[in-house]
């Protein structure tokens, strides 16, 4: 699991990095309490990192802050079934795994 810091347009290194960490991961969880603004660079490399997941992994996230909230719900951004689901905290995005 990542906490992740800032989702500026900075944000493109950060997936970058994270793709070549997720290789043979059937479940990533990020957790967003760290991030108070998402911009548009960030949205969109967001976007891009999960349209490029690898098949059969899905993306977690968790604790999404009111701002980043409201910029992904008026980009249309939805759960996907078995590719991107949103958990109000990390014990909901984890409850599944642990039990």
């Amino acid at each position: 699991m990542l906490s992740v810091r800032s989702f500026f347009a900075a944000a493109e290194g950060l997936f970058t990095d994270l793709e070549s960490r997720i290789k043979g991961k059937r479940i990533v969880v990020l957790k967003w309490d760290a991030v108070p603004v998402l911009d548009a660079g960030g949205l969109d490399a967001f976007q891009r990192f999960v349209k490029r997941l690898p098949e059969g992994c899905e993306l977690r996230i968790s604790n999404l802050e009111f701002q980043p909230l409201r910029t992904m719900a008026r980009a249309g951004i939805k759960p996907i079934p078995g590719r991107l689901t949103f958990f109000p905290n990390r014990t909901a995005a984890l409850a599944d795994l642990i039990s």
